[in-house]
């Protein structure tokens, strides 16, 4: 890999089961610093302030200086947490992101967004640092499984449906999702997108809100079902990123049709494609709680003074940030996954 900086020691933060998967993907990098190799456990739970704290004590035990260069080897839940040590460690040390899941290809470890979660809220502690490089190597979906690869393709929809008509039209008709199934180019353009975004937006004023369309109401659902797993105590992650985010899209779409800005056809044509792929999470959605599903859209990052902030669809392939809605609202498009 050709680098401007010459490290003199590399750190590879990396998800347990990716170093079972690949444990010599990194020779094969050419690197000649020496290299030491932190492993995280898989699961988004593990985002957390304490596995933070045991990554900078051991980089200070190591004497990890500026001069030093991280490596983030796994899916999203590495690179966001990876890339929160590394821009936070001696205020900001380089980093590189080699992403193993499509989720982490086309959207954490793309754009500069790293962050931990703190008391069941997603990503609500966090820096803004971009990585010196990004490795895209379509090799790793081959061991990806089939929820693992619809966990990516939720966030690939969310692009087409915000940017990109055409994707649509090519990906809405897909049948089961297999790893196979899916081309380097539709990569190659969500990565482009989001670069060509991020950089006229970087620290997230404007124009970079549109990516966060069906990630208020899908980030709810996806803490509320983490908040689930930690007090019942199980070591699962219920509902992913991805199919989280993709009711968020369905549910987000609704409400862009109830407030007139999306007809009535464009949303029955995005909720029928995405309930095929992840109505099966409706199977496990308490619709005894969604009051407790809106305390968590109130928790939101992006929200203002207090009110729910969502991106809304005009068309598909068109979007338009920064709408507040009610609570009342909210609740109502949560019913609606259920009609």
């Amino acid at each position: 890999m050709e680098l401007k900086l010459k490290p003199n020691k590399i750190a590879i933060i990396a998800d347990q089961n990716v170093l079972q998967l690949f444990p010599y993907y990194i020779d094969t990098l050419g690197f000649e610093a020496p290299i030491h190799i932190f492993s995280v456990l898989p699961g988004e739970q593990n985002k957390s302030i304490e596995e933070a704290v045991y990554l900078w004590q051991n980089l200070m035990e190591n004497h990890f200086d500026k001069r030093s260069l991280i490596i983030n080897f796994g899916g999203g839940m590495v690179s966001d947490l990876g890339g929160f040590v590394a821009s936070t460690y001696q205020r900001g040390i380089p980093f590189i992101n080699i992403p193993t899941t499509l989720l982490g290809m086309i959207d954490a470890a793309v754009g500069g967004k790293n962050a931990i979660n703190l008391n069941g809220v997603k990503n609500v502690v966090g820096t803004v640092s971009l990585p010196e490089k990004v490795v895209i190597d379509t090799l790793f979906l081959k061991t990806l499984s089939p929820l693992q690869i619809l966990d990516g393709f939720g966030e690939m929809l969310k692009y087409a449906l915000i940017g990109n008509i055409s994707l649509w039209n090519e990906i809405k008709g897909l049948g089961t999702i297999k790893s196979q199934d899916i081309k380097k180019e539709w990569i190659d353009w969500c990565v482009s997108f989001k670069e060509k975004i991020v950089q006229e937006d970087l620290y997230d004023k404007g124009l970079r809100h549109i990516l966060n369309f069906g990630h208020t109401m899908g980030h709810a659902i996806e803490a509320y079902f983490m908040q689930k797993d930690r007090d019942e105590k199980k070591s699962f992650h219920t509902v992913s990123h991805g199919h989280a985010v993709a009711l968020g899209m369905v549910m987000e779409s609704y409400l862009s049709y109830h407030y007139g800005l999306l007809s009535q056809a464009a949303f029955e044509e995005i909720q029928t494609v995405l309930l095929r792929y992840y109505k099966n999470v409706i199977k496990n959605f308490p619709a005894s709680q969604i009051k407790k599903i809106v305390e968590f859209c109130l928790l939101d990052k992006k929200n203002v003074n207090g009110r729910i902030n969502i991106t809304m669809l005009e068309s598909i392939g068109k979007s338009s940030p920064n709408h507040f809605v009610s609570e009342e609202d909210c609740a109502e498009a949560i019913k609606q996954l259920f009609v």
